[in-house]
């Protein structure tokens, strides 16, 4: 086992689903402010961001949340050059923690950590003992478990390796509390997310009129939901034309007894504003965060010119193209013989 080999120093509490007293979502709120006392920089990172600027924005149809947040510098402006990330040590790697930091292991394979440059007022990630490549096809159902351990009050999250994880050279997972996303109030809207098609009592929706494709899977049978999921990640390998995993945001979560997927198909990491090197650049390099509706901009000069026709452009510049999605769900429908429900507006 991984756990065996580790630190033990590192490890603050267990959690395996079965023998724990108290509840995983327990435990992490508990976490966090044992590591505030004992980490004076995560303290300080999380007293910041009660002072931070925020502002809303009315795109057509649908709403964001414009944050300046100068402690995601390193994030949003970090190189996606493979050669550069594997030259430097991986800070998810346990023996790269800082010293101060510590974790839960959760089910003996990944040590879940409170974020140093949090988006919200409990951020976590959730790392893989191993150093190994961010991927979900062979992790989903690890998604789902973690979205069914932390309850019904976390969003759990997933950043491809090619549009947004901070470290694409080490599997990690986030976890953020329920509430703070503009993505779920468009949820709640059912004009907004349209049935698409049934497969297997999971439910496709797909997202209209909110600025960018989503993808919504609903259903109450975990391992269902996992390989409806695998069906539409192989269609779109076969739409695109790629053996890599495509790029994609994930949230998932549970309530009522149901698990919810949103997928976020990306035809593109960051918008080319982000390349510009003159007066019209703009640091803003999308991630799940920024696809579920709240945009992080580390420089106050981007944080003030932000307006909603700019968010539209870079989402629909960074979203995958609809007639794309669109042959995606046609070759998914057919591969599971689903039972189509589209019908054309």
């Amino acid at each position: 086992m991984q756990a065996q080999r580790m630190n033990r120093q590192k490890i603050y509490a267990s959690f395996n689903g079965s023998q724990s007293t108290k509840n995983l979502s327990e435990l992490c709120i508990e976490l966090l402010e044992e590591q505030k006392k004992t980490w004076p920089e995560l303290k300080d990172a999380y007293e910041y961001l009660k002072h931070i600027k925020v502002k809303n924005l009315q795109c057509k149809g649908y709403s964001v949340q414009i944050q300046h947040n100068p402690k995601r510098a390193k994030s949003s402006t970090a190189s996606t050059d493979f050669a550069h990330i594997n030259s430097r040590p991986c800070f998810l790697c346990v023996d790269n923690l800082p010293e101060a930091q510590m974790g839960i292991l959760y089910r003996d394979e990944y040590l879940i950590l409170c974020n140093p440059a949090p988006v919200f007022l409990n951020h976590l990630t959730i790392s893989y003992l191993k150093h190994i490549p961010q991927g979900i096809g062979e992790n989903i159902n690890i998604l789902i478990q973690l979205a069914q351990d932390l309850g019904p009050n976390w969003l759990t999250l997933y950043n491809g390796p090619r549009c947004g994880a901070s470290a694409p050279d080490h599997m990690h997972f986030q976890a953020i509390p329920k509430g703070y996303t503009p993505v779920e109030k468009d949820l709640q809207d059912e004009n907004k997310f349209i049935l698409s098609a049934q497969s297997e009592e999971v439910f496709i929706y797909k997202s209209k009129d909110i600025g960018r494709e989503i993808i919504l899977l609903e259903g109450a049978g975990k391992y269902t939901i996992a390989g409806v999921f695998i069906s539409f990640l192989e269609a779109l390998k076969s739409v695109i034309k790629t053996e890599d995993e495509p790029m994609i945001n994930i949230v998932c979560f549970v309530e009522g007894g149901k698990w919810y997927i949103l997928i976020f198909p990306r035809s593109k990491h960051r918008p080319e504003v982000f390349f510009r090197d003159d007066d019209e650049k703009i640091t803003v390099s999308p991630a799940v965060i920024e696809m579920a509706g709240v945009i992080i901009t580390p420089f106050e000069r981007d944080f003030l010119r932000l307006d909603a026709s700019k968010v539209e452009a870079i989402y629909h510049e960074v979203s995958l193209d609809r007639k794309k999605l669109e042959c995606t769900l046609l070759i998914c429908h057919n591969k599971k013989k689903i039972k189509n429900l589209y019908q054309k507006r």
